[in-house]
C-alpha cells in the first residue's frame, strides 16, 4: 500500500473529531507507517500555528490546487 498524499502537501482535517479544535490548512511533514488496522499515517502541522498531530489517511483531505496557491 502507498500513501495517497505526499511530503509538503497542503490538508485539510476532514475528521468529525477536529471540528471543534481546529479547522485550518495543514502541510503533510512525515509519512508514516501502517497502524494497526492497517490504515496509512500522517504528521500534519498547522500551517498557522504549527502545532502538530497524527492522523490516518481517512482523517485527511487535499485542498483545492487554487487554494494551495492562494496559501489558504
Amino acid at each position: 500500500m502507498s500513501h495517497k498524499f505526499t511530503m509538503g502537501q497542503l490538508v485539510h482535517a476532514a475528521a468529525a473529531h477536529f471540528a471543534d479544535r481546529t479547522s485550518g490548512t495543514y502541510e503533510i511533514v512525515r509519512l508514516m507507517p501502517e497502524n494497526s488496522s492497517g490504515e496509512l499515517g500522517y504528521r500534519i502541522r498547522d500551517t498557522l500555528s504549527g502545532t502538530q498531530r497524527a492522523v490516518g489517511e481517512s482523517e485527511i483531505r487535499a485542498v483545492a490546487a487554487k487554494q494551495a496557491r492562494q496559501g489558504h
